[in-house]
């Protein structure tokens, strides 16, 4: 199978179907497009989630990103370290500083976790589990009308295109200046979707569903918000925000840009898609309309006004491995 998120055709058919419910009080967290899972109402409900990822800071960021789009209250994280023979005790000491320095910067509690060593992992992996309370945004109704816009922040490619230019940075100076190769990277704060998540929350009448890019690139979380609203989505692919850096990095490795991991930009569907974008810029976000809802169950992604048009798919792994084996 392919690396990356698993393929949501073989997800549907051999993991969720499976999964039975025996508490009434779920009420998301087993399909396509849910980030989160639920159970119970108001600030009395729990909101659970997690991230992960070959590197500390990737997979308390996926974390933090999956729990943002909740719009609830969080409470702590529990870690899961699984690490192969190989590993020493300072290098565990060096995750654990990444760890608590990411913790003590947003003043989040670590309430534990489980550390193992097995000759089964080949490289170390990571999973940060969050959980939380639920507030008013989490209990609204997940439901969309035709003629909703879909919003997206920050840019196409985000933390793929940072692994790009980090893992191919010689090749890429051979036909890059260095100080446009620079110009062109995301800083660390740009993977984060808690702020933009914040505003869209405390717009409750209309904000009706986010979701944050990861894997699968904003095509793939494109398939997955209309796959969970239950409509049809038409998106005018200029509108799409990219950087055209992230542009000439994907044409160096020959990968394409809008399916390229995208972690740190968040998708939106609101009934006023400008009022939405204008709040996120005055909060110092980059955000664009980049598409309508439709009544047809169609997700296509159009060239402007022109007949040209591709029907988007469900996310099968990510191009970025195309680049790296792991990151």
């Amino acid at each position: 199978m392919n690396q990356g998120t698993l393929g949501e055709l073989v997800l549907t058919r051999s993991v969720t179907k499976h999964i039975r419910k025996h508490n009434k009080a779920l009420s998301s967290g087993t399909g396509v497009g849910d980030d989160y899972s639920s159970i119970g109402s108001g600030d009395n409900g729990i909101i659970l989630t997690e991230g992960c990822g070959s590197h500390p800071h990737i997979a308390w960021i996926k974390a933090m990103n999956n729990f943002a789009v909740s719009g609830g209250k969080l409470l702590g994280v529990r870690l899961l370290l699984m690490m192969p023979e190989n590993i020493t005790e300072a290098d565990l000491k060096s995750y654990m500083s990444v760890f608590n320095r990411l913790s003590d910067s947003e003043g989040i509690q670590i309430m534990g976790g489980n550390t193992q060593i097995s000759k089964s992992y080949e490289a170390p992996s990571f999973v940060v589990s969050v959980l939380g309370t639920s507030g008013d945004y989490v209990n609204r109704p997940k439901k969309a009308d035709a003629g909703f816009d879909i919003v997206m922040t920050k840019y196409a490619g985000i933390l793929g295109s940072n692994v790009i230019a980090d893992s191919k940075r010689d090749d890429l100076e051979k036909r890059l200046a260095k100080s446009y190769i620079d110009s062109g990277l995301f800083a660390a704060e740009d993977y984060s979707i808690s702020k933009e998540a914040c505003v869209a929350a405390a717009m409750p009448d209309n904000v009706y569903y986010m979701h944050d890019v990861s894997f699968g690139g904003v095509y793939g979380a494109l398939w997955q918000l209309g796959s969970k609203i239950n409509k049809g989505i038409k998106v005018n692919h200029y509108n799409i925000p990219i950087r055209q850096q992230t542009i000439e990095f994907c044409e160096l490795v020959d990968v394409n840009p809008y399916m390229l991991e995208g972690t740190g930009s968040l998708l939106m569907v609101a009934k006023d898609g400008e009022a939405l974008a204008l709040a996120l810029r005055e909060n110092g976000i980059n955000a664009e309309v980049i598409g309508v809802v439709t009544d047809n169950k169609d997700s296509l992604v159009q060239l402007g006004d022109s007949s040209e048009k591709r029907f988007l798919a469900p996310v099968n792994g990510d191009e970025i491995y195309k680049v790296v084996s792991s990151y």
